[in-house]
């Protein structure tokens, strides 16, 4: 069977006009949706408080990542995809943490915090490996 995925963010104003939304693949749609758990922390989606993962607890800790930070929050992204993604099997999370300077318009230099993430799973469907991965920048440190 065949089936439809729409891409995210949903362009509300077309389904008011009653329009054809934009589609796209399985990999696609999961990579959005893996996308909206990443970027949601508990609570932020009224429907279901347990939507989303906690990474955005850990968001102002100033404090140099330890490893049982970082593996809190490998645990969070875990079960979170798990029960919320249930189209990947045999997901695999990594976590790396980094420290960037980042320069705005501002003559100031600022360090941030960098977050990378990878996800591997299978796919159900196909059986297929797939591989997601994005990054996040958190903790801003101005410096002069």
């Amino acid at each position: 069977m065949q089936f439809e995925y729409y891409t995210l963010p949903m362009e509300l104003g077309k389904v008011i006009k009653k329009q054809e939304l934009p589609r796209c693949s399985l990999q696609q749609s999961i990579a959005h949706h893996l996308h909206l758990i990443l970027t949601t922390s508990f609570g932020e989606l009224l429907s279901d408080p347990d939507f989303g993962n906690g990474l955005w607890e850990e968001d102002f800790d100033n404090v140099t990542y330890r490893g049982r930070q970082k593996e809190l929050i490998i645990q969070s992204l875990m079960r979170a995809i798990q029960r919320y993604e249930k189209r990947l099997e045999k997901v695999r999370v990594q976590l790396t943490v980094s420290q960037e300077e980042v320069s705005d318009l501002s003559a100031e230099s600022r360090v941030k915090r960098k977050l990378d993430i990878v996800i591997a799973a299978i796919l159900k469907a196909t059986n297929e490996p797939i591989t997601y991965r994005d990054s996040f920048f958190i903790s801003p440190l101005a410096y002069n």
